[in-house]
């Protein structure tokens, strides 16, 4: 039981009684400050307890107001105990001592997630109509040779089967669009489709389809003669880095679990925004390596690789990395903004 259920116990008054159907109850406090004319005589108001949480009510004033498991001490529930005679002082520890049990909760529970085998088990899905490997494709015309350009003028590689075209023109007007694959232990579970150029305003730059939750982009290429991985937010950083991307700025348990797996040591390179605090965090918070590397006026790696190439980037990225918290801290102000 709940350190706030037993406070709440002994505040109710002795000559409150317990009815066959559970409730404590005895004249409430509340109808003055509530609003009434005259104070309750008639045992109108009532606890509920059970395993793990309680409410209040009163049958003349209305007045209601209870707690749960996870809650604060809201206003109303404050109010209620000072007038059953808590101590505010009394009040202000007990809501610590709740932060406390949430915060001690949450760290187990997060730590649960952590200790839990990992199991992947991402569907495998069709491609767009027509997807095949850019040199693969039958009859290259202006929409394909777009693709190409743009794909060939970031420095990538149109040989490469991990670059795919279609003609289809649903879904997203594919046929204006370079896919690249998204696969596992050989299986396509994904892909994402990026606008060959800039993004007219009523079309996403980006078409994504992939597992619903935890997935891990290039977990295929981490060899066991590799003994790095490197962690992008963007699957096209990822092809650069020949590492894992995410998928987005911020990462969950499970994802972070997948990577963990793969026994290496791993370095996280965030994108060069603010948006990549949080992913920085839980970067630290696994003991992992993070990267800040000095580019001029590139906001990640595709654009280093632009730049700078492959070899490059990835060397400057591998000597930017540190697994100093607070030196981590102290680089991701002034890197990511």
């Amino acid at each position: 039981m709940t350190i706030i259920i037993d406070y709440v116990r002994a505040l109710i008054p002795s000559n409150w009684k317990t009815t066959a159907s559970g409730w404590a109850k005895g004249n409430c406090p509340m109808c003055i400050v509530n609003g009434e004319n005259r104070p309750d005589s008639k045992g109108r108001g009532g606890f509920r307890f059970e395993a793990e949480k309680f409410q209040y009510n009163c049958f003349n004033c209305g007045y209601a107001t209870g707690w749960s498991p996870g809650k604060r001490l809201s206003f109303r529930l404050k109010k209620l105990l000072q007038q059953f005679g808590a101590d505010e002082s009394d009040v202000q520890r007990l809501q610590l001592e709740l932060i406390r049990e949430d915060e001690m909760a949450s760290i187990l529970y997060r730590q649960q997630r952590r200790d839990a085998p990992v199991v992947i088990d991402w569907p495998e899905v069709e491609l767009p109509e027509g997807a095949v490997p850019f040199m693969d494709y039958p009859d290259p015309g202006n929409d394909w040779i777009s693709a190409a350009t743009y794909l060939t003028s970031r420095g990538f590689d149109i040989e490469d089967d991990r670059f795919l075209y279609s003609p289809a023109k649903i879904p997203a007007r594919m046929n204006k669009r370079f896919i690249l694959k998204f696969t596992y232990q050989g299986c396509t579970v994904g892909y994402a489709a990026r606008w060959a150029g800039p993004t007219p305003k009523d079309i996403t730059k980006y078409y994504l389809k992939q597992p619903p939750k935890n997935f891990v982009y290039g977990l295929d290429r981490q060899t066991a003669d590799k003994s790095v991985v490197i962690v992008t937010e963007g699957p096209l950083d990822a092809i650069v880095t020949d590492g894992v991307a995410i998928g987005s700025n911020t990462m969950n348990i499970e994802q972070g679990n997948i990577i963990d797996s793969l026994n290496k040591r791993v370095v996280l390179l965030p994108d060069k925004d603010s948006a990549g605090m949080k992913l920085i965090e839980a970067a630290i918070e696994r003991g992992w390596h993070v990267s800040f590397p000095e580019w001029e006026k590139c906001k990640d790696a595709g654009d280093a690789f632009t730049k700078y190439g492959r070899l490059f980037t990835i060397k400057s990225i591998l000597d930017s990395s540190t697994s100093n918290p607070t030196k981590i801290r102290v680089l991701a102000q002034r890197y990511c903004r």
